[in-house]
């Protein structure tokens, strides 16, 4: 786009020059036909009339290096631009770059995380599985214990209603006959 401006401008200029040039050249050529033997009315308007369009080219002349000048101007401040923009997009450039490797550390570190999590997920459904299985060896040796506590019951039981018979046994015995006493051998010290 700046080249296209630059060019526009040059080919202004050329074309003013030119007709500054063309003018000029024209006047001479009239000016030396004039001096040759032709009419001095004639010649005088036809000098007026190359006077007037030589004015007319100079103003155009002039106006062409006006724009020219603008454009140089606008050209300049686009390069001011051009160049505050290059160094705006380095400074984003570097930022992005920076942002890039935040991010590829931070997804380094979001893999380590996930990986730490799977373990750990891992070790806490082994967790699991031994404490399901201690909770069944625990059931189990609960229900064994439980089986031993009723059979001591049953047991105790059983003993509490044979020292009950043994009770009313000795009751009934001691009452109806003294029991004959016996003696036990005596062993030999021998």
């Amino acid at each position: 786009m700046l080249t296209e401006s630059i060019t526009i401008q040059e080919i202004i200029l050329a074309f003013a020059l030119i007709g500054v040039l063309g003018g000029w050249a024209i006047g001479r050529i009239f000016a030396r036909f004039s001096r040759s033997g032709g009419s001095s009315v004639g010649t005088d308007q036809r000098i007026r009339g190359l006077e007037a369009e030589l004015r007319v080219i100079q103003r155009k002349a002039e106006e062409a290096e006006l724009a020219l000048e603008r454009h140089r101007e606008e050209s300049e401040r686009t390069r001011a631009e051009l160049d505050a923009a290059t160094v705006e997009i380095a400074a984003r450039d570097a930022e992005l770059d920076n942002l890039r490797r935040g991010l590829t550390e931070e997804c380094g570190k979001t893999q380590r995380l996930r990986h730490d999590l799977a373990e750990r997920a891992e070790e806490t459904i082994r967790a699991s599985l031994r404490v399901r299985d201690a909770e069944t060896e625990l059931s189990v040796a609960r229900a064994g214990s439980d089986a031993v506590l009723e059979q001591v019951q049953r047991l105790a039981a059983e003993r509490e209603e044979l020292t009950g018979r043994l009770r009313i046994l000795q009751s009934e015995l001691a009452s109806t006959s003294p029991p004959p006493v016996t003696r036990l051998p005596v062993r030999d010290s021998k």
